[in-house]
């Protein structure tokens, strides 16, 4: 990204930030004509398309995308659920992995454009992500298969496979979560005291309006529910999980009692911190040890 395009970015980043201003149906408002003003999309920009063969596919409620690499192929399968606190569609960042991840792997990556809000919620956003589930396991073998999301695509990436299972549908060999966006509720003392101070790290989701978006998010459903709550949802019959996440990401409270709830229950799982990691370190080229478990959990090792 070059300076004007930074200097940019910054200025609608603070327009949005400045919606904290607002509440309940002013909010709402303020948000469908910021989205209205910035346009987004999650299709592959130009430079993904040179390196990989892109369809665009529809099934009820909105489109996704296969993408295959131009030149590696294998029988791999990645569903790729991208972050955005539920609000914002696909960054550059969430095409490059999925292009590396093609190139190292030959895999085949399925990345839904999902309703958001305030124009859906969660409800509307699973009912169409799991027809999208359906094109995913069709007429592949479930060790072929690795659903994989960041931030908001994690807690869909857990939700999705709870809901795969309770339907009795087949399941991935493998869950990915990068810095889940796992619900903040009834905090401790010391957890309370550890998001302060995390707060002043993070300069993504500690200033992210989360209350706000939630509220819209969750719309009718019960706030226990899998979907609005996926860290309390049953683990028992899902494949083996693979987390990573910061100590500089506020989301790195859930992602702490997950983990212990997987280790107590004897979940089979890896468990990636890094001290100091920001929100989504592990998109980032740098994380090469995280690549690499990425890689190694697609292939099937």
């Amino acid at each position: 990204m070059n300076i004007i395009a930074k200097k940019l970015f910054k200025i609608v980043l603070k327009e949005f930030y400045s919606l904290n201003e607002l509440e309940g149906e002013e909010f709402k408002e303020g948000l469908r004509k910021f989205k209205e003003k910035h346009p987004m999309t999650s299709a592959p920009r130009k430079n993904i398309r040179k390196h990989m063969d892109i369809k665009e596919c529809r099934v009820e409620g909105g489109i996704y995308y296969r993408a295959k690499d131009k030149l590696r192929r294998s029988n791999k399968k990645v569903l790729f659920i991208h972050g955005g606190g539920f609000v914002a569609e696909a960054m550059p960042v969430h095409w490059d992995l999925c292009r590396r991840l093609a190139r190292d792997t030959g895999c085949e990556i399925i990345f839904p454009q999902y309703p958001l809000v305030p124009e859906s919620d969660a409800e509307g956003a699973h009912k169409m992500l799991m027809e999208v589930y359906k094109e995913f396991i069709k007429d592949s073998d479930s060790k072929d298969l690795t659903i994989m999301g960041d931030s908001a695509g994690g807690t869909f990436a857990l939700s999705l496979s709870m809901l795969a299972r309770d339907r009795g549908m087949k399941l991935a060999n493998e869950i990915v979560l990068i810095s889940p966006g796992l619900k903040m509720s009834d905090l401790n003392e010391t957890e309370k005291k550890r998001a302060e101070y995390i707060k002043k790290q993070d300069q993504i989701i500690g200033v992210f309006p989360v209350d706000k978006i939630s509220k819209l998010w969750y719309g009718k459903l019960e706030l226990d529910e899998k979907r609005s709550d996926v860290g309390k949802g049953d683990l028992n019959g899902l494949p083996p999980i693979t987390m990573f996440s910061g100590t500089h990401d506020i989301m790195n409270i859930p992602a702490r009692r997950l983990a212990k709830r997987l280790k107590k229950e004897g979940h089979e799982h890896i468990y990636i911190e890094k001290k100091g990691g920001i929100h989504d370190y592990a998109l980032d080229k740098k994380s090469k040890m995280e690549y690499d478990i990425m890689v190694s959990k697609i292939i099937g090792k």
